[in-house]
């Protein structure tokens, strides 16, 4: 029972495993790949269209082609870009629909039931980007159309075992396939996640950062949010360092890991670029960018130790100054970040300074 509420309980994987794709170059293969394999998918109930086996009658055939239709307007959306979260979600329910359609107006209740098998790779897509409750769905509804037909098969061809060994097929590849991908997505995540976080406070190293911030970038790209990039130096820490030992300075670092990770909200990124430094990137509403920088170092300067900080942020505002290349957008954010930090130090430290080319306040 436990393994089944942790496995209903997994997030969404669409954000994480695209900025995966993104990171290694392969997002536009995997783009293509689908743009292309949803496009085969619908032309099949077109070319069945064809067959003496096919679907008869005006009304049949209209549901068909509007199937086959509704597929290739989906194969041109994976073509022109990546989707968001909520258009992939889109595209699941749409997928179900058009594959039932196709499935069902089938003359052969045979050809139906085979037809069936193609839920499968929706259920490996879903388990690939997104929620187990997606993944239940998707399987109910190839239950419900593989019944329907399954029924048909037994009194037409007066064979139940037949109809009945098909339609455990049917079952098996939509079950194998689906939970086979989530195996090994959850697999690489758990690897991922081993290989991005900083040993000492468990915040993401330089490398994840990176990637995380760019990847909050894409996934909010159309939203009108201000993405806010804050970095966090602390003041006087070689002092500590020297004056009560590494050990100390480590504990430190510890704790305003802690409070940095305590004070923002859940869609934040939180990391450590190397020694006394860190970095967060979060969605902002507008006016809330000088509140936010506060708390940082309010933050910090509340932790058990002698260490104030300097902050400092940019932000970009809507729209967003990018199109397919969030890299280029992420390394201004810091570099930006980063210089405005320096200017808060320079001016005495334990104060935050935003980047003067920023105009998100």
């Amino acid at each position: 029972m436990q393994w089944l509420q942790r496995w209903w309980r997994q997030p969404d994987h669409f954000d994480w495993i695209t900025g995966y794709l993104q990171a290694r170059g392969m997002l536009g293969v995997a783009r293509w790949n689908l743009a292309f394999s949803t496009a085969a998918l619908a032309l099949v109930p077109a070319v069945l269209t064809l067959s003496s086996r096919g679907p008869r009658g005006a009304l049949a055939e209209a549901v068909s082609w509007f199937a086959v239709f509704g597929g290739l307007f989906a194969a041109a959306m994976w073509a022109g870009r990546w989707p968001t979260c909520r258009q992939s979600v889109g595209y699941i329910l749409a997928a179900n629909l058009f594959i039932a359609l196709a499935c069902y107006v089938q003359d052969d209740p045979m050809v139906g039931l085979m037809g069936c098998t193609v839920f499968a790779t929706t259920g490996g897509y879903i388990a690939l980007f997104h929620t187990p409750g997606y993944m239940l769905y998707n399987f109910g509804v190839a239950l419900y159309v593989g019944v329907l037909q399954t029924t048909r098969l037994a009194v037409e061809a007066d064979d139940t075992a037949l109809a009945v060994g098909l339609l455990l097929l049917v079952l098996v590849l939509n079950v194998a396939v689906p939970f086979a991908v989530q195996a090994l997505v959850h697999a690489l995540g758990v690897d991922l996640l081993r290989a991005a976080r900083d040993p000492l406070t468990g915040l993401l190293n330089r490398r994840a950062v990176y990637q995380q911030i760019e990847q909050l970038l894409t996934a909010h790209r159309d939203q009108h949010v201000h993405l806010a990039v804050a970095v966090v130096d602390l003041d006087e820490f070689k002092q500590l360092n020297d004056s009560h030992g590494h050990a100390v300075g480590d504990q430190a670092l510890v704790a305003v890991a802690r409070a940095l990770r305590t004070e923002v909200g859940k869609t934040a990124v939180v990391g450590r670029l190397g020694g006394e430094e860190f970095v967060l990137a979060d969605l902002l509403e507008a006016g809330q960018v000088d509140e936010w920088a506060g708390r940082m170092c309010a933050a910090v300067a509340d932790v058990p130790f002698r260490v104030t900080a300097s902050v400092g942020v940019a932000a970009v505002c809507p729209p967003l100054p990018f199109d397919d290349d969030g890299q280029t957008v992420v390394h201004m954010l810091i570099g930006a970040a980063d210089h405005a930090m320096y200017a808060a130090k320079r001016a005495g430290g334990n104060q935050f300074r935003h980047d003067d080319r920023s105009a998100c306040r």
